[in-house]
């Protein structure tokens, strides 16, 4: 009987889904992250009321009515300010709704640790977003994972699995 259990569970555990979760490496933005298909690049502005006109490379990819979003902010000459930028998301993340959670998640560990903050928030206009946020090597990381109203189950675990899966090359490459 447990050799038939342990045969089931193999086999479904083989079976990967259509849109399985791939990683994807950006060593030109210093990231890798996962999504669960080839995610479409544009570029566009960071609105920040401390630093205007910086530039952002925006990866999307949206699966079952989630919205996976990474924005990278190139903060160039002003890499000094990251931390403030990032305390700025955070808090006008905060004021879109109710905060359900917050943490202060860690990528690596020891000398090569890349500390950030996570905030839930459930947004007034029906969505819940789940947003990480690190700053790193002269860049502002935003990971969005945006349960939209159409899901209908905001509790869903599927996007902090997103923002979880974020690596940074501690060296510039991954090895």
């Amino acid at each position: 009987m447990r050799f038939f259990a342990v045969l089931v569970l193999v086999t479904i555990l083989g079976i990967a889904p259509a849109s399985a979760w791939q990683e994807f490496v950006y060593l030109d933005r210093g990231f890798a992250i996962q999504f669960q298909g080839r995610p479409q690049i544009t570029a566009g502005i960071h609105k920040s009321t401390l630093i205007k006109d910086l530039r952002t490379s925006i990866y999307t990819n949206t699966d079952d009515n989630v919205l996976y979003r990474m924005t990278v902010v190139e903060l160039g000459a002003r890499a000094d300010a990251g931390n403030n930028l990032l305390n700025e998301a955070a808090y006008f993340l905060m004021r879109e709704g109710e905060v359900l959670f917050t943490d202060f998640p860690r990528v690596y560990q020891d000398e090569k640790a890349v500390y950030g903050v996570t905030l839930v928030v459930d947004r007034m206009d029906g969505t819940r977003a789940r947003t990480s946020l690190y700053v790193n090597k002269g860049r502002l990381y935003i990971i969005d994972a945006i349960v939209l109203p159409a899901r209908g189950d905001k509790d869903m675990t599927t996007p902090s699995r997103f923002d979880q899966t974020v690596r940074f090359p501690p060296d510039g490459r991954f090895d």
